[in-house]
């Protein structure tokens, strides 16, 4: 073994690509400036889309009571409404901060510039339950502002997908520039939303013919601060377009198709010039239908109101076409959480390169004001078993923490208000594991101080759900389990006689979690309770369901529980099942015995294909590496991922369903921290492991971004030696575990040789 000494710090030099791809796609066109965010430079290139550099300071509390009133029209019966207002500013201030929100959802122009959309996501389960919260969004709006006069527009919509209202709409809007406060109130102008109205957001456009906004009574508390950066937005290139005129000139009804190179989370968009009272519908995955009103040859930029997925093209249809329309411009506005692209990696497979790349394109789409399963589906704040596994791969691709912490405390709210039992039961273990994940890879004790009430009261709740033989066999339901047949059921809500094992494993390993969150916060008592209560779960496990023939786990008993059969909950019946699932997490979480680790995922890896689907292939590789058999099997089941060549993506089942699920993204996970082996030993990686699976590679390498800087790891094999360099930033101390010894390194740079095989 050699060692490098430690060497300083050195500086980086970023470029910054213009493109993507400018010889298969032209380059963006500037239709209409992207927001204009402070310190926020977005870049598009073949990589992807990213704002290298940004950094977020979480400023967003409003430090004074507000003086804005709730504002809406002075009539009813429209969905949407427009909002104007003019000051005058004798000075420009360095910033100005403002906050902003609505029910539900706006678009604010300033001096006629797109300035900021929301407000945040506040949150719901899937079928009811709410956080009781209201968000408004903090921007500063200085780059948009000049010395003199300033026109303020707004369009509000009372409906959104996946959106909640308190059945009243209404804009907030409040600013602060030195010591003018600027403020909604009744000296705004507001009307009700014409389609054919063009260019109304203009500062030239004369709106003195509008009536007076109204002020609305209060229902918004509480409103609190989002404490997420604005997303970043970039013009995206479109690949190429179909169906378009020669001469890019619709004298009739027609079509054309905007086409891109992957799937896209985007507001299409279209510029147009001329064609008076003609009908002109965006289609993407969402419709959006606007009536031109530039006739006299006038231009408009027609943008789909609502982020919408673009799989991986949109529709432009024309209709009522009297005058000529022409075609100036068409593409698509990308959006996403402001992430740079911390993370890298690369090995001697390239298909596992493309997996990787794909995976980290699937999770930055789902990234928008709450995590979502896809931006097809856009389910609301219901799903974290979901999002534990797109927040991972943010730690390993971004490093960006905003998005993840804001979710798992509207998750709480949301727990609190449905008395710790969700849509999908399971799921909220899964914002456990979140909320630990997040503080191991962070270090950010504070939410877990926050959280700790709410993990106790949820710990508590399942204990309540225990049954007779000692296992969660009392529960409501047991979804969300995976999307496969077991016994023939359908696991998204299998019976009980499928689901005990699988939900009393999810409690053992809540209970672990449970128990350091106690020992966080000094409280003793709560630890011992919860070791006496994983104890006896754990000889319940074993009493009840292994089998010693079969040398595996049973999903559970028939006819165990006492609660009655409903829409999610089926009816036992008399059989008997050995699913993956329950036996891999038993393995995982240390309910069977360390000597038949092995066994039982061998057992169960002798089934081809496995019967699970990419979500819960999640636990299947955590629980590989914890019985030390990922070298045998990790690439082989991450081979099972398939990109689709048009979307660039992968399907949300392995052979069916959506193209843009985040949480099929698993794969990239398990290239860094386990082909890597960078995984953190005390929170926010103060200290670290290394510990590289070799698998059927030649070579890996690649990049961790961690709170104190990006650990860089590089491996080849040399005949029988194995060859690892390794960067530790600073204030960093990391265990290097090769095959044949471990070794403890401080922060800087190291060779290592070392033979390739482990120690048996």
């Amino acid at each position: 073994m050699k060692i490098k000494p430690p060497i300083a710090g050195g500086c980086l030099l970023w470029l910054f690509l213009a493109a993507i791809n400018t010889e298969a796609t032209p380059p963006p066109v500037a239709t209409s400036a992207p927001i204009d965010n402070p310190g926020m430079t977005v870049m598009v290139d073949a990589a992807g889309v990213q704002a290298r550099g940004y950094q977020f300071t979480n400023c967003c509390q409003k430090p004074v009571p507000w003086q804005a009133q709730w504002i809406w029209l002075s009539g009813e019966g429209t969905e949407r409404g427009w909002f104007r207002k003019e000051i005058t500013l004798d000075a420009m201030p360095n910033n100005i901060p403002a906050w902003i929100s609505a029910d539900m959802k706006y678009r604010l122009w300033i001096n006629g510039k797109l300035a900021s959309r929301g407000p945040a996501d506040i949150g719901r389960d899937y079928a009811g339950g709410s956080t009781h919260r209201w968000f408004y969004d903090y921007r500063d709006l200085a780059p948009f502002f000049q010395k003199g006069r300033n026109v303020i527009a707004a369009e509000v919509f009372r409906k959104g997908p996946g959106g909640v209202s308190r059945g009243q709409p209404a804009f907030l809007f409040e600013a602060q520039a030195d010591k003018l406060t600027i403020k909604s109130d009744a000296t705004w102008r507001a009307i009700p939303s014409n389609g054919g109205m063009a260019n109304w957001q203009a500062p030239d456009f004369n709106s003195d013919s509008w009536p007076a906004a109204i002020a609305v009574q209060n229902i918004w508390e509480p409103v609190v601060a989002s404490e997420i950066p604005p997303l970043m937005e970039a013009r995206y290139p479109a690949a190429h377009i179909e169906g378009l005129p020669e001469k890019k000139v619709f004298t009739n009804d027609g079509s054309f198709k905007v086409v891109f190179d992957r799937v896209l989370s985007g507001f299409p968009q279209v510029k147009v010039k001329g064609g008076k009272g003609a009908r002109v519908t965006l289609k993407a995955h969402a419709s959006a239908a606007f009536v031109l009103g530039g006739g006299g040859g006038g231009e408009e930029t027609l943008e789909h109101p609502f982020m919408t997925e673009i799989v991986p093209a949109f529709t432009v249809e024309l209709k009522h076409v009297t005058e000529p329309v022409e075609i100036l411009d068409a593409g698509a506005v990308f959006t996403s959480q402001p992430v740079e692209y911390r993370g890298t990696f690369e090995c001697s497979d390239e298909s596992l390169n493309r997996i990787w790349k794909v995976s980290r394109w699937a999770v930055q789409i789902c990234l928008q004001t709450h995590h979502l399963d896809s931006p097809n589906h856009q389910e609301p704040i219901s799903d974290p078993g979901d999002y534990l596994i797109e927040a991972m791969v943010n730690h390993y691709a971004f490093a960006q923490p905003w998005l993840t912490r804001q979710d798992v405390r509207k998750f709480a709210w949301l727990l609190k208000d449905e008395k710790y039992h969700n849509f999908h039961t399971s799921y909220s273990i899964g914002w456990l594991q979140m909320l630990m994940d997040y503080y191991d890879y962070t270090g950010d004790q504070s939410l877990v101080d926050e959280m700790a009430p709410y993990v106790h009261e949820l710990l508590d709740t399942y204990a309540t759900w225990r049954g007779k033989n000692g296992l969660i066999s009392e529960a409501p339901n047991y979804m969300f389990m995976d999307w496969v047949t077991i016994g023939g059921f359908g696991c998204h809500h299998p019976p009980a006689v499928i689901g005990q094992g699988y939900l009393t494993a999810f409690y053992y390993h809540g209970l672990a979690m449970a128990a350091r969150v106690a020992a966080i916060m000094g409280d003793t008592a709560r630890v011992a309770k919860y070791a006496r209560r994983r104890n006896e779960i754990a000889e319940a496990f074993n009493r009840e369901l292994w089998v010693p023939e079969k040398g595996l786990y049973r999903d559970g008993k028939p006819f165990q529980t006492s609660v009655k059969p409903s829409k999610w909950l089926p009816a036992d019946k008399d059989i008997e099942t050995f699913s993956p699932h329950v036996n891999l997490l038993a393995v995982l979480y240390d309910l069977a015995p360390k000597k038949q680790h092995a066994a039982i995922t061998e057992k169960v890896l002798a089934e081809k294909p496995l019967n699970t689907q990419p979500w819960f292939m999640h636990w299947v590789f955590q629980a590989l590496d914890h019985a030390n058999l990922f070298e045998n099997y990790g690439t082989e089941q991450m081979r099972r991922w398939q990109i689709v060549p048009e979307t660039q993506s992968f399907r949300e089942m392995w052979e069916r369903g959506d193209l843009s699920h985040g949480w099929c993204s698993t794969p990239l996970v398990q290239m860094s921290a386990r082909i890597l082996g960078v995984t953190p030993t005390t929170p926010g990686f103060k200290t670290l492991a290394i510990r590289p699976s070799l698998c059927d590679l030649i070579w890996a390498k690649g990049t961790v971004p961690t709170p104190n800087g990006d650990v860089t790891v590089a491996w080849k094999r040399m005949g029988e030696m194995l060859q690892l360099d390794v960067t530790l930033p600073a204030g960093t101390e990391a265990d290097i575990i090769l095959p044949a010894k471990t070794v403890r390194v401080k922060s800087g740079q190291y060779h290592f040789k070392s033979p390739c095989k482990r120690a048996t």
